[in-house]
């Protein structure tokens, strides 16, 4: 709260470090919400303006992160909506995505291995991953994102979302048997040992 007490009081550098410690994680969500870099990119700065103007409303009652992932995903939720009114489109695709800007994207391992054999496998396993997360429907992609790639409980993302705990666990549940589908047709199957990633895809044996 102290750096928030000093932005308020006139230091904009605060705020800047505020920004710093946050874009990233910030735009990962928005980045897998709204499946767009550029898209993702926009929001994230329209998110970080919108929290200084209402910066004294936050009253530490949850992270400073939080609060700004929950403001992120409703101006998501905006643009969203907005799109499907004007142009009626779908879900983009990952094609699409690579037309748009073929060389400034590429899906991102977020979970860094060690190993550079396991990286192999999680490259191809990501790859795959972000290719069909891309293709599920935004809402889907919203809960994925914040409970099993932010980690985070359904309490906060229903403060986040203002969604009751019961409709996000149906959501994420059809999420995930969604995800399943998809990754299985691609020859990955749930895996349920601590082998297997935060995700719990792990690559099919031949034969199995």
């Amino acid at each position: 709260m102290k750096i928030i007490q000093r932005v308020l009081a006139g230091d904009t550098e605060s705020y800047r470090t505020l920004v710093d410690l946050h874009r990233d994680k910030l735009f990962g969500v928005l980045m897998r919400i709204l499946a767009d870099p550029q898209l993702a990119d926009e929001v994230s700065q329209d998110t970080f303006v919108k929290a200084y103007t209402r910066l004294s409303g936050f009253r530490g009652k949850s992270a400073f992160s939080t609060w700004v992932i929950q403001i992120g995903v409703h101006l998501a939720r905006d643009h969203h909506r907005r799109r499907k009114r004007i142009e009626g489109a779908g879900i983009v695709s990952l094609e699409e995505l690579r037309q748009k800007n073929p060389d400034g994207w590429e899906p991102v391992d977020i979970h860094q291995n060690s190993n550079p054999l396991a990286n192999m496998e999680s490259q191809e396993k990501w790859v795959a991953f972000e290719s069909e997360l891309v293709d599920i429907p935004t809402a889907f992609r919203e809960i994925f994102t914040l409970r099993h790639l932010e980690n985070m409980e359904y309490e906060e993302i229903s403060d986040i979302t203002g969604d009751s705990i019961g409709t996000l666990k149906v959501r994420a549940h059809r999420a995930r048997a969604l995800l399943k589908t998809k990754m299985e047709a691609r020859g990955f199957i749930m895996g349920s040992s601590s082998a297997a990633s935060s995700t719990g895809f792990a690559r099919k044996q031949e034969g199995s």
